[in-house]
């Protein structure tokens, strides 16, 4: 078997291990014995986000009695989305599989992501039916009715790290900060096809969650940011000039009246705080305007090295005109695909 017919082969299961884990060991067997399912070799990539001396110990264990596990230890703690990158570069196989390092779906029903692979280029898992409490249910619904507004996807459980994708979406889209929990609205964006598959809810997260204030206002900084980068990272002008328009449009209206005011009403201009309000929203305004053309003039000299489409397939002269159907899974929604990308450069 050559290499490359291996890593095709191959799964990766990348586990990213932090403040929230299981026991180990248990759960590693647990997702072997579902991984397993596939006939196919796994590999597993563990990534310890910081000193966990408890879980790499336990996992030393595993690799003494043979296990096919690879450790990846970071030096300090740099959040999900660095360790899920560090491991995407050590990954051997074409199908990686990203779990969490503590119980969310039930392990039996894993295979069902990979066999999606066959209609889309990432499959990503909604909990469901769920177990745990309405609480939580609540806060899941809330979080990603907000992102389906903002994103205009359809995705329902963002909160689930149960996915698997293919190679070529982690060798293109980037992660960093905290974005791990919106690869798959960043997938889509990149023009690939996402698939989102219910799977039942692991009956052992059922404890109810309530996070900080300052976690819930960091992850709505995180969609705001995700927002942004799919809407207007190629389009800036789209952005800062509706706004700095708008604030120096309205400006310049108040300060047309204020004038108007002046000379047919006889209402002094002087000592008149309204005619500094006007003033500064029309500079500011146009700040605002020129940092657009600002990013506008950054994409434009970098086009060159930016792709604005994704290629589905080459298709070279003599081929067969026919083309094989793909297989669709029963009971499974259509992958979402990504809106058309121009090739004037026109953002997504």
């Amino acid at each position: 078997m050559t290499d490359a017919t291996e890593r095709s082969q191959t799964i990766t299961a990348v586990i990213a291990v932090s403040g929230r884990y299981d026991a180990p060991e248990a759960l590693y067997q647990a997702y072997r014995e579902g991984l397993a399912r596939q006939s196919r070799p796994v590999e597993f990539i563990y990534v310890l986000d910081g000193p966990l001396p408890e879980v790499r110990a336990a996992l030393r264990r595993l690799q003494q009695e043979g296990e096919p596990v690879r450790i990846i230890q970071l030096n300090r703690t740099f959040g999900e989305a660095a360790a899920l990158s560090a491991a995407f570069r050590y990954a051997r196989g074409d199908i990686i599989v990203t779990l969490p390092a503590f119980h969310q779906v039930v392990v039996d029903d894993l295979p069902r992501l990979i066999d999606g692979l066959a209609n889309a280029d990432m499959v990503v898992a909604r909990r469901s039916p769920r177990t745990d409490s309405g609480f939580n249910r609540l806060q899941t619904r809330a979080f990603a009715g907000l992102a389906r507004f903002l994103t205009r996807t359809q995705f329902h459980d963002l909160g689930c790290n149960v996915r698997a994708l293919r190679r070529r979406v982690v060798d293109e889209v980037m992660l960093y900060g905290d974005q791990h929990r919106f690869l798959p609205i960043l997938a889509l964006n990149y023009g690939f096809r996402v698939l989102e598959i219910a799977l039942p809810q692991s009956s052992s997260e059922r404890f109810r969650r309530i996070y900080p204030l300052g976690t819930v206002f960091r992850r709505l900084i995180d969609l705001l940011t995700v927002f942004f980068i799919t809407k207007f990272t190629r389009r800036p002008m789209r952005f800062y000039g509706l706004i700095g328009s708008a604030t120096a449009g309205f400006g310049g209206l108040y300060m047309a009246y204020l004038v108007f005011q002046r000379l047919f009403m006889e209402v002094p201009l002087a000592d008149r705080p309204a005619l500094l309000l006007a003033a500064l929203l029309v500079v500011i305004g146009a700040q605002i305007f020129s940092m657009g053309l600002i990013g506008e003039l950054i994409i434009y000299v970098n086009a060159r090295q930016m792709d604005e489409y994704a290629i589905e397939a080459v298709i070279e002269q003599g081929e067969p005109l026919a083309e094989v159907p793909r297989q669709d899974l029963p009971g499974q929604e259509q992958p979402q695909a990504a809106p058309a990308r121009s090739t004037t450069g026109a953002g997504v």
